[in-house]
């Protein structure tokens, strides 16, 4: 598994107040809106494309894992509300463990029991920006998501410092209290 106490997968330093009030929330205002514009731009052009590589796809069922490595490593890469942005959550609660771990583990528990109620496999990934988990640390998620059936997506690339890429196993988890 992975060595939780590495400093990839602790909590992310608190930001000081002054750079969030004075830089960074008047960048998020300014420029946000633009990053969002050229992100729906990338995301437009890059699922034309997946319509035309769903049709290889189609012909060379072996292909799938590939094109979804080509989309993750294309439009992945392009977070849609990136590290230096400050969100009203993070203006606020900047540095405080307990409401970030508990903002993951009610995400967590929800998306738990969509599993559980669900039949196909719709609800199976779960994905985590950094902006979700900074107070807690991608550890702590890491943590609480395997005790419940959640492991590191397969497929897709998770990087504790920018975003968690989960999936469950589908199996129910067993309720030893009840």
């Amino acid at each position: 598994m992975h060595d939780y106490d590495e400093p990839a997968w602790r909590p992310l330093p608190v930001r000081p107040a002054a750079l969030r009030w004075l830089l960074l929330l008047p960048l998020t205002l300014v420029f946000l809106p633009l990053w969002w514009m050229v992100w729906l731009c990338l995301a437009f052009c890059f699922y034309g494309i997946a319509m035309v590589v769903q049709l290889i796809v189609y012909v060379l069922p072996r292909a799938e894992n590939g094109a979804t490595r080509l989309l993750d490593a294309t439009l992945g890469r392009v977070p849609f509300i990136p590290r230096w942005c400050v969100t009203p959550v993070a203006l606020v609660r900047e540095g405080d463990t307990a409401y970030y771990r508990a903002r993951v583990d009610r995400r967590i528990n929800k998306r738990t029991r969509l599993v559980g109620t669900s039949h196909g496999y719709v609800h199976r990934d779960l994905e985590l920006g950094v902006h979700y988990y900074r107070g807690a640390g991608a550890g702590y998620v890491l943590r609480v998501a395997s005790e419940q059936g959640w492991n590191l997506h397969p497929v897709l690339r998770s990087h504790p410092r920018r975003r968690l890429r989960l999936r469950h196993s589908g199996r129910p988890r067993p309720d030893f209290g009840n």
